[in-house]
């Protein structure tokens, strides 16, 4: 009797659990999970919106809806007179839904500044084993920009924002680590207009100088000690300029 009282308990856990989904989720979430399992992969056609329709028992109008939906996110493209087809990146798509989560459950700068923070030390150790010739050039560029620019004490139109941008665009590119790049450069894409949202002030222009020359050093000699130490210095001056923002 216990037997069977342990039984109905495990089939009540999964009870309705299907009912929650609308058939355009059950679509997406069995995409999705062929895509985590590897059985789709970029560059696969899909089958047919008859076919996925009646392999899910569900309407077309459901599956031409959940691939309207891929498609803005940039997962699939759609072939006229060919099909649809898994992307082999997301890089074209206009919509980004990771971004739009990251602003919408943003609830405080801290929070953002935080989040760079754990992330930037693991970017800088990477950069460090990982990045080229090509890619320290490319670092050493944009930190000379933003020196002319400072130099030059250009402030207007958000150039050192701007400069700053390409520095850690570089940075997460020196890592080689595809993940690391899409989810450091959507960080920074909502961290840098809020640093420099004060036009003109150019004490951010020189303090980016101060905390990214130390980090070019140290992915140049290939330290991972020098580049955590350079990290934990920039940390202090992000912290300060948060404390800035907030006054």
């Amino acid at each position: 009797m216990p037997e069977n009282n342990n039984q109905d308990k495990s089939k009540d856990l999964f009870r309705g659990v299907g009912k929650r989904l609308s058939a355009t989720d059950v679509v997406l979430d069995t995409i999705k999970n062929l895509l985590v399992k590897k059985k789709l992969k970029p560059g696969d056609k899909l089958p047919s919106e008859t076919e996925m329709a009646d392999s899910l028992n569900v309407s077309r109008g459901s599956v031409r809806e959940a691939m309207k939906i891929l498609s803005a996110y940039g997962i699939v493209s759609v072939r006229r007179g060919d099909g649809t087809y898994i992307n082999d990146s997301t890089e074209g798509s206009r919509f980004d839904p990771l971004l739009f989560k990251l602003i919408i459950n943003q609830d405080s700068f801290n929070e953002l500044r935080e989040l760079r923070e754990m992330l930037e030390v693991g970017i800088v150790r990477l950069a460090v084993q990982n990045a080229t010739e090509e890619d320290l050039e490319l670092i050493e560029n944009a930190f000379k920009y933003t020196k002319r620019m400072v130099e030059e004490n250009r402030y207007e139109n958000e150039i050192i924002a701007e400069a700053e941008h390409e520095f850690h665009t570089s940075l997460g590119n020196a890592t080689h680590n595809k993940l690391i790049i899409t989810i450091y450069n959507y960080i920074m894409d909502l961290y840098i207009p809020q640093i420099y949202k004060k036009k003109g002030d150019e004490r951010f222009g020189h303090e980016a100088l101060m905390s990214h020359r130390p980090i070019i050093d140290a992915i140049r000699n290939r330290d991972v000690e020098a580049g955590e130490k350079a990290i934990k210095y920039s940390m202090e001056i992000w912290k300060e300029q948060s404390e800035r923002l907030q006054k």
